[in-house]
């Protein structure tokens, strides 16, 4: 079985390792602090690996981030090592979706039992990304440090939302079905390899921290103040693009090759 002290030394955790409400909350919002959502390997033709020990060493030795699927597999393993029951989930993305449009299940979030109650857990949805768990009920207004949250009920479907500027904003739907390390790999598969996938074809790379979030989508660089101030900045070197990613998205560019290439053709 891996070792996590390696995982927690990255994320600047130093505190018990018991399965409770408080170690979830904590170790939810460290995470998302510390490692970075980015899709850099699909973008430049890089293999993407699930197992537990090639995630270990992208994060922690390559100094990278990743996507959904290496984010909360890597914490569902962290979660169960310490003693938390977990599931893997899947969900349909709705952002910016038209209602008449039906989507895959191409998303992972994790469904965690702590104290007698469920919450969802999900530390890699991008710009949005919870930094903290919810508790897994419908029609509640949620805080996190970034943000209100809520679920609604649709039968045997939850649908997660966000408050934005202009309402809530829908982000998917899920239900409570199991999903295993076996469903995942089609989904990577399809997310990293797939001539249409977005992260195929666009750079993307976000992280929370106490004041924000970070977002970088392709060559726009913004940040998102927590009182709803946000500051925006395009890029105009591939020189440029890689010095946000290295200090605002603490992302190793060293270790991704083929990127110059890459970003020169965002630039064309």
């Amino acid at each position: 079985m891996t070792d996590i002290a390696s995982y927690l030394e990255l994320i600047q955790y130093k505190g018990p390792r018991q399965p409770t409400l408080e170690v979830l909350h904590t170790l939810h919002v460290r995470h998302t602090h510390s490692i970075s959502f980015e899709g850099l390997s699909p973008l430049t033709g890089m293999a993407m690996k699930l197992d537990i020990d090639s995630l270990m060493a992208k994060f922690i030795k390559q100094r990278r981030g990743g996507y959904c699927y290496e984010h909360n597999s890597l914490f569902q393993y962290v979660l169960r090592d310490i003693g938390f029951a977990v599931e893997g989930l899947a969900a349909r993305i709705r952002m910016n979706v038209p209602d008449d449009v039906m989507t895959p299940r191409s998303h992972m979030l994790l469904l965690v039992e702590v104290e007698g109650e469920q919450f969802i857990a999900d530390t890699g949805f991008g710009r949005l990304t919870l930094t903290a768990p919810i508790r897994l009920i419908p029609d509640i207004v949620q805080d996190t440090p970034h943000g209100p949250y809520r679920l609604l009920r649709q039968g045997d479907e939850f649908r997660l939302q966000t408050k934005a500027t202009t309402g809530w904003q829908d982000l998917y739907d899920f239900n409570l079905m199991p999903h295993y390390p076996e469903d995942y790999e089609l989904y990577n598969w399809y997310a990293s390899a797939h001539p249409d996938s977005i992260f195929v074809n666009e750079l993307i790379a976000a992280r929370p921290d106490p004041d924000g979030r970070h977002v970088l989508h392709n060559r726009q660089y913004s940040f998102y103040h927590l009182d709803g101030r946000v500051e925006r900045r395009l890029l105009d070197s591939v020189g440029a693009i890689k010095d946000v990613l290295e200090n605002q998205f603490r992302i190793a560019t060293a270790n991704v090759p083929k990127l110059d290439a890459r970003l020169l053709t965002m630039l064309a």
